[in-house]
C-alpha cells in the first residue's frame, strides 16, 4: 500500500535534509567563501507569499558554510504554521519576526523576499535597533501607505496577475500549472516539485495591508538584490521601487524570482558582500 505523507512530514523531511546539507554545501560553495567570514553576520530570512522557511534550505546551508549564522522563519499560516490564512495580516507577520529579533543579542541582516519586503519594512519601523541592514530580494519596497495590492498596477507584465485562484476560505492560491513560469523558470525540476508540494494559499489581508514606515525605518541601512529574469516582480518594477526609495547599493543577479533555488551561490555572495559593507 502506498503511504501518504502529511504536509508536516514533508516539511520535516525537507528540514532534515537542509540540516544535513550544510556539510555538503561547504564543498559546493566557492573556496573564497569557505574561509571563515571576516565579519560573520546573523541573517534572518523572511520568505514571500505562498512560500515558507523551507525555500531557504540551500541558502541557510551555504551561509553557515561561509561562517555566518542563518535563521529562516515561517510567517503565520506559512510552512508548518497552522494559523488560518484568512486571519493573517501584515501586522501579524511582522509580529512574528519581531518576536524572534527580541530573543537575539546582536543586530541582524534582515532579508525579505518578494512579499516579505513589506514585512521587513514594518519590522524595521518597530525595531530599528535590532537590524544592522535590510535586504530586499526582488521584493516589494513600498513607501508609507502603499500595499502590494495597491502597487500591482505598476507591473502589469507580472505573470502572477491572471494566475490566481480565490478559494472559499478567503485565501488565494497560485495555479499549480503556472508556478514554474512565474517563480522557478531556471530552477531544477526537483526544487520545482518540492515547491509545488509545499506552497500554501495566502490570506488577502497580507497583501492588502498598507505599509506604515517613518523615521525609524529610514534610519536602517538598506540594500536591494534585483533579479533580471524575474517574471513575478518584474525587473522594471523592481527598478521603479528602488529608485523611489533609494538603497545603499543594488546587487543584480541573472536569476528568476527564486535565486534561493536557481542561483544560491550567487545569492550568498551578494548577501556576504552586504554583510561586509
Amino acid at each position: 500500500m502506498r503511504s501518504i505523507l502529511s504536509r508536516r512530514q514533508v516539511l520535516e523531511a525537507a528540514a532534515a535534509c537542509a540540516a544535513g546539507a550544510t556539510a555538503a554545501a561547504a564543498g559546493s560553495v566557492p573556496a573564497d567563501m569557505r574561509r571563515p567570514a571576516r565579519d560573520p553576520a546573523h541573517f534572518v530570512l523572511v520568505h514571500g507569499a505562498w512560500h515558507g522557511a523551507w525555500c531557504w534550505y540551500k541558502v541557510t546551508a551555504a551561509l553557515e558554510a561561509a561562517g555566518h549564522t542563518a535563521t529562516a522563519i515561517d510567517l503565520p499560516s506559512a510552512g508548518i504554521d497552522a494559523a488560518p490564512g484568512a486571519s493573517v495580516t501584515l501586522a501579524t507577520q511582522a509580529e512574528r519576526v519581531v518576536a524572534l529579533l527580541d530573543t537575539l543579542a546582536v543586530p541582524v541582516v534582515l532579508v525579505g523576499h518578494s512579499a516579505g519586503g513589506p514585512v521587513i519594512s514594518t519590522v524595521a519601523e518597530a525595531r530599528p535597533e535590532k537590524i544592522a541592514k535590510l535586504v530586499y530580494l526582488t521584493a516589494y519596497l513600498l513607501p508609507n501607505g502603499a500595499s502590494i495590492l495597491s502597487s500591482i498596477g505598476g507591473h502589469p507584465d507580472s505573470l502572477i496577475i491572471g494566475n490566481l485562484e480565490a478559494l472559499p476560505d478567503g485565501t488565494v492560491a497560485v495555479r499549480t500549472d503556472a508556478v514554474r513560469d512565474i517563480f522557478y523558470g531556471a530552477c531544477d525540476d526537483a526544487d520545482v516539485e518540492l515547491a509545488r508540494s509545499l506552497l500554501k494559499p495566502i490570506g488577502v489581508l497580507t497583501t492588502g495591508s498598507p505599509v506604515t514606515v517613518g523615521p525609524a525605518f529610514e534610519s536602517v541601512r538598506r540594500f536591494y538584490v534585483a533579479c533580471r529574469r524575474d517574471r513575478a516582480v518584474t525587473p522594471g518594477f523592481q527598478r521603479t521601487m528602488y529608485e523611489a526609495l533609494p538603497c545603499e547599493k543594488i546587487f543584480t543577479l541573472n536569476a528568476d524570482h527564486s535565486p534561493f533555488f536557481s542561483r544560491p551561490s550567487a545569492l550568498v555572495r551578494a548577501l556576504s558582500a552586504i554583510a561586509r559593507a
